[in-house]
Formats: C-alpha cells, structure tokens, sequence
C-alpha cells in the first residue's frame, strides 16, 4: 500500500482511504480531509514541491 503525505497538513495519507485528491501539473495529490484539499485547490503552488 503506497503512502502519501497530505502537503497542507503532512500527514500521512493512503490513496485508499483519502478523502480527496487533485491533479497539479501532472502530479496527484492526496488529502487527509475536505478541507486540507479546499486549502491546497487556493493555491497548489504554495504546497506543490
């Protein structure tokens, strides 16, 4: 089971069990809430590395 860490909050998070994702510039990210996904979607580029 791959791992993923949120990048709004760092937790970590399995993209079996996430409660959102998006895609930014070709990556996919993955969240531990809603809200960690809304914060990220304002402004990807602050937490995209």
């Amino acid at each position: 089971m791959a791992e993923h860490m949120d990048p709004v909050c760092g937790m970590v998070v399995y993209p079996e069990s996430a409660e959102g994702k998006a895609e930014y510039q070709g990556k996919t990210y993955y969240f531990c809430s809603d809200q960690c996904m809304r914060e990220f979607q304002k402004d990807p580029a602050k937490y995209a590395k």
